[in-house]
């Protein structure tokens, strides 16, 4: 072998043993400097839910007005179709504009093809129907998953369901070991383990859970009772961030790691983000953001006992799903990045 082989050779073994360092992408500090408009959707109950596929496709539900149940914003405007529906939708998760799916109460499963809705399927769990689904999520229109719980025999949603799609049907996923409505479910890309939150409800406290699935096996990692913080998970660039308590971590090593601790603010619980460093962070008096370095406020409500339920979050715009109980509005905060 010739000696410009050798040194050929010895380069390429020297680029593939760097080149986890080479491609590691550098994050730029996510922008504060949005423009904020607020938009007012009168619904006769709050929204909880949205989920959007660009910010001229943006969905959000509520439950209990039957024919004023689903909104959609298409760029402009927020509408309803105003068609009377016998559901409860409490779930909405989608992968273009013509492929959306709801999950509603009774266990029933309803598409969107870009025309209108249809229910497309009804399940039950161990020959119950009641089955509230609480959330959804999905990796892709062949991996979706709806999720949430029925009663027990206090009547209490605990007995735990989730309900995997496939493309073409839906089955239920085993849940032996869990107890209390899965309020939030994500696949981690790191140790490609699923990762879940649980509310178990109760006469006296309730609580929550954080749960792993992998190699087949549901685990315990993490518990709570409710006081004035509590426990939830966030997906933020196929990485399942942790919010314990006052804490944000990441599970490496099957330990957590915490990224930001947020003891010294008034921290509400929630947060969204597109990476590690561009996280928007609730707080009691209003939404924050994290760019890596430091914590900003990004606006402050104008009045007491404001939510934000959900995000949506695209290239250069946002969309806060808020509810103020002082004045029973359901709003929507819209940012846009200066271009």
């Amino acid at each position: 072998m010739s000696k410009r082989i050798i040194t050929l050779l010895s380069i390429l073994v020297l680029f593939l043993g760097c080149s986890e360092n080479i491609i590691e992408p550098v994050l730029e500090p996510g922008k504060r400097d949005y423009i904020w408009s607020v938009d007012t959707i009168f619904s006769f109950n709050p929204l909880y839910r949205i989920w959007g596929s660009s910010p001229n496709d943006v969905w959000t539900i509520t439950v209990g007005s039957w024919d004023e149940d689903v909104y959609h914003f298409d760029g402009r405007n927020w509408t309803t179709d105003g068609v009377f529906r016998i559901w409860s939708p409490h779930a909405i998760w989608g992968f273009s504009k013509n492929n959306i799916f709801i999950g509603s109460g009774g266990g029933k499963i309803w598409h969107y093809n870009g025309d209108d809705w249809q229910e497309t399927a009804k399940l039950t769990k161990d020959g119950h129907s009641d089955i509230a689904f609480n959330n959804m999520w999905g990796e892709s229109p062949n991996k979706l998953y709806a999720f949430g719980a029925y009663s027990d025999d206090d009547g209490l949603l605990n007995k735990s369901i989730i309900a995997y799609y496939n493309g073409s049907s839906w089955k239920m996923v085993n849940t032996d070991g869990l107890e209390g409505i899965v309020a939030s479910l994500f696949k981690n890309k790191p140790d490609n383990a699923y990762y879940m939150q649980l509310i178990k409800w109760s006469n006296t406290y309730d609580s929550t859970y954080i749960y792993q699935y992998k190699n087949e096996k549901y685990s315990m990692i993490y518990k709570t009772i409710w006081s004035n913080t509590w426990a939830s998970i966030s997906l933020i660039n196929n990485v399942v961030y942790f919010i314990l308590k006052k804490e944000i971590s990441i599970r490496e090593n099957n330990q957590f790691e915490t990224v930001l601790n947020l003891e010294n603010y008034d921290f509400y619980q929630r947060i969204w983000g597109r990476h590690s460093e561009d996280i928007f962070v609730l707080m009691t008096d209003g939404l924050a953001h994290y760019n890596g370095i430091d914590i900003d406020y990004l606006f402050y409500f104008p009045n007491p006992r404001t939510q934000i339920w959900g995000a949506v979050l695209f290239k250069n715009e946002v969309f806060m799903l808020t509810y103020e109980a002082s004045t029973g509005l359901s709003l929507i905060y819209h940012g846009k990045l200066p271009n």
